[in-house]
């Protein structure tokens, strides 16, 4: 199994450091939310465990490894991130969008192997695509172009998913759609780190959850232990009240007042 961590990372754009310091380790075959205020820095770790990114200092590691000095293909058969998004594919049906995520695996002008097919195929079919892999990009809903999205990460094969905001822009019942998803894929095995703004969906849907402000990882642990009154306070500045869900025992925040020093 991959082991994704960091070591006193920092990185930014340009001559502006964003990440100060950061030390983790993502928790293996877990689900993993990272939370934090708007421009506190997540998607910059996203992209820099994700090797988008350079560090300034400090190293992004798998198994040990700076994830820098590996092989790209390796990494990639390692690592998948949903930021490879692009609007320049919408032209491109499901079953072809899904198939990129077997480029890491092509030697030469081979072209796609037996093995190769039977990953697509069994990406579309574990996100609900079958009936739709003829269809072009730009004529699917909102949570169904995430889902072929997550399909294409799923047919690359890696132990890691990163997720940068899976469910932004998506309604409701969307939302709990592409979340289940990421569920039973996580129940097969798979590590999942992902950024959400919903604090009620990443109490919800997570094994650990990681809090960052101003650059600085500042909390992390399980959700019971992160979605407490004084450590929402010392990440967001707000005041909630908490409570404990009968069905699964993690918390919920039914309102919160904002607190400015």
């Amino acid at each position: 199994m991959a082991k994704l961590a960091t070591a006193d990372l920092s990185c930014g754009y340009e001559k502006k450091i964003v990440l100060h310091d950061v030390t983790i380790e993502i928790p293996e075959k877990k689900i993993t939310s990272l939370i934090g205020p708007n421009g506190s820095g997540k998607t910059t770790l996203l992209k820099a465990l994700a090797r988008i990114l350079t560090p300034n200092s400090g190293k992004v590691q798998i198994n040990g490894k700076d994830i820098n000095r590996l092989d790209t293909k390796y990494v990639a058969q390692k690592v998948a991130s949903l930021s490879q998004k692009t609007s320049q594919v919408a032209g491109l049906s499901v079953e072809e969008i899904v198939a990129y995520g077997r480029f890491p695996y092509q030697k030469g002008f081979s072209g796609l192997q037996k093995e190769d097919h039977e990953l697509i195929q069994w990406a579309i079919e574990a996100t609900g695509l079958l009936p739709l892999k003829k269809r072009t990009l730009s004529t699917l809903s909102g949570g169904q172009q995430q889902r072929v999205w997550i399909a294409m990460a799923l047919a690359q094969d890696t132990e890691i998913l990163i997720l940068d905001e899976p469910i932004s822009f998506l309604d409701p019942a969307h939302q709990l759609e592409i979340l289940y998803l990421l569920e039973e894929i996580n129940r097969q095995g798979k590590t999942i780190l992902m950024t959400i703004h919903d604090l009620n969906h990443a109490a919800q849907f997570s094994d650990y959850v990681m809090g960052l402000k101003q650059g600085r990882l500042i909390l992390q642990g399980s959700p019971q232990e992160v979605f407490t009154p004084e450590r929402l306070l010392e990440l967001f500045d707000i005041r909630p009240e908490v409570v404990f869900s009968e069905k699964n025992q993690k918390p919920v925040i039914l309102s919160y007042d904002l607190v400015r020093n």
